[in-house]
């Protein structure tokens, strides 16, 4: 008695990298794998160009009187810092291993907003070609911080392109936070109860919550700062009534919190690894999981340490003195259950 063997189909089981092929397959993705993968290629462009700068910083030290013009040597200084921490590292991890993993590691199909989530790409490259425009034109020598009234008033450097592109990208990380809290929120798979979610989606919820209410805080600031550098409006210039210490409060108040926008999701990596490789469940599972929503709340209250120096109230620095001391705990839980896990 005979029998007739079925062979195996000759199609090729798809993937996110052959379901479709061509640059609109890409371009116009909604799939959150290929869209992680067009925010690597990104942020690694950006990387590049980022170092370049840094590579002649280096290079000006060289000799004692340097090989280039101060004006220069700030215009590259200015220029690293901003593609480095706006356009490369803001979106890194989050952007990269946060759309590529999230979905995959809560049971779901895609992000809620698949079409934003590729809006936000587009919106940080949109913003990454207004910065690189003022690159082009001759750059910014102002520091990364866009201090006022320096930037405002006496600078005379591309200062709005630069500012304009910093306020673009801005939106990219808010709908990429929304996103992810939706997502996390309204997308679990049955059983993934808030008390399962990995480690690494917690560290992500607590790094949304900063992207979605810091970042517009800065974007205001910079929109303040392009209307005093057009209109002479003086919001920040005190030779107009303007108050410098105002910029400095607003850019630092969301520039701590975005501190964490960079550390929470390599925690994230960390608690997953130290679990993965010791072969052991989180030591004290919760107290991780809390802790990394605990470091992001905190972070919105110890901004004015950045400003010790900068003339503001002695009383007001005793207070921020004492919350960067409390922000350290919620910090140190996490090494501690890192090193009981192993």
């Amino acid at each position: 008695m005979s029998t007739t063997l079925i062979p195996p189909s000759t199609r090729e089981s798809a993937n996110y990298l052959t379901a479709d092929y061509g640059w609109k397959s890409w371009l116009f993705t909604t799939d959150h794998k290929r869209i992680a993968l067009l925010y690597l290629f990104s942020i690694t462009a950006f990387f590049f160009v980022g170092g370049a700068f840094a590579i002649g910083m280096r290079l000006n030290l060289m000799t004692p009187t340097g090989l280039f013009e101060r004006d220069t040597y700030n215009r590259l200084f200015t220029m690293h810092g901003i593609i480095m921490v706006f356009f490369f590292l803001l979106p890194s991890i989050p952007t990269v291993l946060g759309n590529f993993l999230v979905p995959i590691m809560i049971g779901a199909r895609d992000l809620a907003f698949p079409k934003i989530n590729l809006l936000s790409w587009y919106i940080l490259i949109i913003g990454g070609v207004f910065t690189l425009a003022a690159v082009v034109k001759g750059g910014v020598d102002t520091g990364w911080t866009f201090y006022a009234p320096f930037s405002t008033t006496y600078s005379n450097s591309y200062v709005l392109l630069a500012a304009i592109g910093v306020f673009i990208s801005g939106f990219s990380s808010i709908l990429t936070g929304l996103n992810f809290i939706v997502t996390i929120h309204t997308m679990r798979c049955p059983g993934m109860t808030w008390g399962r979610l990995p480690l690494f989606i917690w560290a992500h919820y607590a790094t949304s919550l900063v992207q979605v209410l810091a970042t517009p805080v800065v974007a205001i600031t910079l929109v303040l700062l392009v209307l005093e550098h057009i209109l002479q409006a003086g919001i920040f210039d005190p030779r107009l009534g303007g108050d410098p210490i105002l910029f400095q409060h607003l850019f630092w108040f969301y520039s701590h919190p975005a501190v964490y926008i960079m550390i929470l999701p390599g925690m994230g990596v960390i608690s997953e690894l130290v679990a993965c490789f010791s072969r052991k469940s989180p030591f004290g599972y919760s107290f991780i999981a809390f802790s990394s929503v605990a470091i992001a709340v905190f972070g919105f209250v110890v901004w004015g340490h950045h400003l010790f120096v900068a003339g503001q109230s002695i009383y007001a620095s005793t207070v921020f003195s004492f919350l960067s001391f409390v922000v350290a705990i919620p910090s140190a839980i996490k090494v501690f259950n890192w090193t009981a896990t192993m």
